[in-house]
C-alpha cells in the first residue's frame, strides 16, 4: 500500500532549509553527502538534461543545476512542486529549472529523452520500485546513468513510517540489473559517524552534540565524514545509506 508522504504539509521546504542553512544546529551533513554522492558519480554536468525524480523541495535538483545542468524535476506532490518552485526563484539564480507534478511510475516523457536521471532517498517510499526503475531506464539515452540513494536496510520492518521497503546491497543490485547493463551500489555513511551525529545526550537535556561537531567539520573545514569512500572495507565496517550508479547499454 502506498503510504502517503506528509512532510512537506507539516515540515514545509525541509531539505531546502537544512541545505541553505550555515548554522551548525540545523544544517544536515548526513542528507547533503546524499547529493554529494549523487553528483560526484554525474561527473561532467555541464549541458546535460538530467531528471530528478521525486524532487521533492528542489534541494537536490538546484544543487544539479548550479553544476550547468538543464533539470528536470517531477514528484507526486503538489506542494513539494510549488515549494521547489519558490526555493529556485527565491535565489536568484540564473539555473535551468522545470518542475512537473507526475508519478515515477509513468514519467510524462518520450523514450530516450534524458543524459542521466537521478533520486534521492525516494525508491524506499514508493510501492512498485520495479516500474519505477524500468520508467528511469526507458527516459534514459543510451550509455545514461541511473543514479539513486536509499537507506541501507537494518531491520525487518522499516523504522521510518514513510518507508515502504529498504534494501539490502544485493537486493538493490538485482532489481536495477533487470533494466541496466552495468551495475555498481556502494556503501556510503559509515555507522561511527552516523551514531555519533544522532545521539542525543541525556544528561544534557538530549542535545545532540555529535550532530553539531559534524556539521560544524561540513560547513567550517569542508570535511563532510560521510563522504569518505570506503572502497574496501573491513568486516567490521558498518553502514546506513547505499548509492547505486546503474548505466544503460551504449549505442552499439
Amino acid at each position: 500500500m502506498e503510504k502517503e508522504f506528509v512532510k512537506y504539509k507539516e515540515r514545509g521546504s525541509m531539505h531546502w532549509r537544512e541545505m541553505m542553512s550555515r548554522d551548525v544546529r540545523h544544517y544536515n551533513a548526513t542528507q547533503q553527502a546524499c547529493y554529494d554522492w549523487i553528483m560526484r558519480y554525474l561527473e561532467n554536468m555541464h549541458g546535460k538534461k538530467i531528471l530528478d525524480v521525486g524532487c521533492g523541495d528542489g534541494a537536490l535538483t538546484y544543487s544539479v543545476a548550479l553544476c550547468g545542468a538543464e533539470m528536470t524535476g517531477i514528484d507526486t506532490e503538489a506542494l513539494g512542486i510549488k515549494l521547489a518552485e519558490e526555493n529556485v526563484r527565491s535565489t536568484g539564480e540564473n539555473v535551468h529549472c522545470v518542475f512537473i507534478v507526475g508519478s515515477a511510475y509513468k514519467l510524462p516523457f518520450p523514450d530516450n529523452s534524458f543524459d542521466d536521471v537521478v533520486s534521492c532517498e525516494v525508491i524506499e517510499h514508493v510501492d512498485n520500485p520495479e516500474k519505477m526503475v524500468a520508467e528511469a531506464s526507458r527516459v534514459l539515452k543510451p550509455g545514461g546513468k541511473f543514479i539513486l540513494t536509499t537507506p541501507y536496510r537494518l531491520t525487518e520492518v522499516p523504522t521510518d513510517p514513510n518507508h515502504v521497503r529498504e534494501y539490502y546491497p544485493r537486493e538493490l543490485e538485482r532489481m536495477l540489473m533487470g533494466y541496466f547493463s552495468r551495475v555498481e551500489v556502494k556503501l556510503t555513511h559509515h555507522i561511527f559517524w552516523f551514531g555519533l551525529y544522532t545521539y542525543t545526550f541525556r544528561r544534557f537535556k538530549r542535545r545532540q552534540f555529535g550532530k553539531w561537531f559534524v556539521n560544524m567539520l561540513a560547513l567550517w573545514f569542508r570535511y563532510n565524514p560521510f563522504m569518505i569512500d570506503y572502497s574496501n572495507p573491513t568486516k567490521f565496517d558498518r553502514f546506513v545509506q547505499l548509492v547505486a550508479i546503474a548505466q544503460k547499454d551504449p549505442v552499439r
